[in-house]
């Protein structure tokens, strides 16, 4: 008698039962490799700054990348200053800060005023100046790294 393959709903369950067995063998390969791999690597560091309560946050080329961090110059909007909202950062005080960008790589907390928000952009009374880059995406990994909040797997 020749074996018959599963259709429809027993198929399915199959395919998944086996991805799932994939995935599990594949994280646990991984996870040895990436243990051994990122041994005494370090993506960024930080640096202190001169009567500044903030730290320089710098990241390697390959610690960027992975993180995925992204900029944008701050805009002009009439008399404001303008940011992507994504670019907000709030402190456990509720005070605003934006990541800026003075080089390739690297990062410095800045205070700025949200006046208003409209849709995906803040309006600022206060903040860097305009063409000034900012972090849009991977602002809270920043954050977390001047905090040196270390990440687990």
């Amino acid at each position: 008698m020749t074996p018959r393959m599963p259709s429809g709903r027993g198929a399915r369950l199959l395919a998944n039962g086996l991805a799932l067995a994939l995935a599990a063998m594949t994280a646990g390969a991984c996870a040895e490799v990436e243990s051994s791999a990122v041994e005494g690597y370090e993506p960024s560091h930080l640096e202190e700054v001169a009567n500044s309560d903030f730290k320089k946050i710098i990241f390697t080329a390959e610690g960027a990348r992975r993180t995925g961090l992204e900029t944008a110059a701050i805009e002009r909007a009439g008399r404001r200053i303008v940011v992507p909202y994504a670019a907000l950062i709030y402190d456990p005080k509720g005070n605003t800060y934006v990541y800026t960008s003075p080089a390739r790589n690297t990062f410095m907390r800045a205070e700025v005023t949200v006046d208003t928000i409209k849709g995906d952009r803040a309006l600022l009374s206060a903040g860097p100046a305009v063409g000034t880059q900012v972090v849009t995406v991977g602002t809270a990994e920043v954050y977390g790294t001047e905090l040196e909040i270390a990440g687990g797997h």
